[in-house]
């Protein structure tokens, strides 16, 4: 975090493009695209000052319409400032190694579909968030803003690829427990909440991978179950990750004992539901 002074000085070093006179503004090598907060529509512009002054009778500048009538180019940084403030816009700036967002408060775009259009969820990539309403920077860098969460680790991907490339091989430890699934599921012979990989591997068999949010790679199933939502309820969900990114992505919206009746050979599903850490005998195997 910064104070006001440290934030003016930082800004004035790292984002100075801002108060340069209109014609550097214009360089091709400086790249400006605003972003609206809310919609996520987004569209490149030479001059960010210049553009806000000629549009300023648009709808998108409404709100700063009338402040705009009252400044020049010569108020860069004012102008910057109000019509991210009145008017919901994130300002990116695109340089090499490095894009600068200016934005207000909490009223910040999620930059993941405009990261990934732009091959910018890159570690290399540094990120620096200007809160023009807090007067705050933060640095992050590029693959701050990929989909899903990084895989932990010690998680043992090979293990789960070695396995899916012999899902049509039947293997003296598939009856065995997949290490780390966690589920509300329970399966005779195993500690309670584990998932065997003849589930997994039947799973594989039935279904190909999903594409993943942030590269051309094909996520890989290595997880399913019930997760308790409160003292009462239970939610279904699906876990994939990502070899190539090496990312994780959870979908808790699906019917998982529904997507179980699809995915998995009847004979391969649990035995037996996690009731208050107690196993509920499931009536039958087919049963869903």
């Amino acid at each position: 975090m910064t104070n006001r002074r440290e934030f003016l000085q930082t800004t004035a070093a790292i984002a100075g493009s801002l108060i340069l006179p209109k014609a550097v503004l214009a360089t091709p090598a400086l790249n400006f695209h605003f972003i609206h907060a809310d919609t996520l529509n987004s569209w490149p512009v030479a001059d960010p000052v210049q553009w806000s002054l000629e549009h300023a009778h648009e709808p998108i500048l409404a709100r700063a319409a009338e402040g705009l009538s009252k400044l020049t180019a010569n108020d860069a940084d004012r102008i910057i400032r109000l019509v991210v403030r009145r008017c919901s816009l994130n300002l990116l700036e695109l340089q090499p190694a490095r894009v600068l967002v200016d934005h207000w408060g909490s009223h910040r775009a999620n930059l993941k579909p405009f990261f990934k259009a732009h091959g910018l969820a890159r570690p290399e990539i540094e990120v620096v968030l200007k809160d023009q309403k807090h007067e705050t920077v933060i640095t992050l860098t590029g693959d701050s803003f990929l989909y899903g969460v990084p895989i932990a680790f010690d998680f043992d991907l090979e293990i789960f690829q070695s396995k899916r490339e012999r899902r049509f091989v039947n293997e003296s430890d598939d009856g065995m427990a997949v290490p780390g699934t966690s589920s509300l599921f329970a399966w005779n012979g195993l500690p309670d909440g584990s998932i065997p990989w003849v589930a997994l591997k039947s799973a594989w068999r039935r279904s190909g991978g999903e594409s993943c949010l942030n590269c051309t790679g094909e996520t890989l199933l290595v997880n399913f179950g019930l997760r308790q939502v409160g003292v009462f309820n239970r939610s279904g969900f699906v876990e994939h990750v990502c070899g190539a990114c090496r990312r994780s992505f959870r979908d808790e919206t699906v019917d998982v004992k529904a997507w179980m009746a699809v995915n998995l050979d009847e004979v391969v599903r649990p035995d037996a539901e996690m009731v208050w850490g107690r196993r509920v005998a499931r009536t039958t195997k087919g049963h869903t």
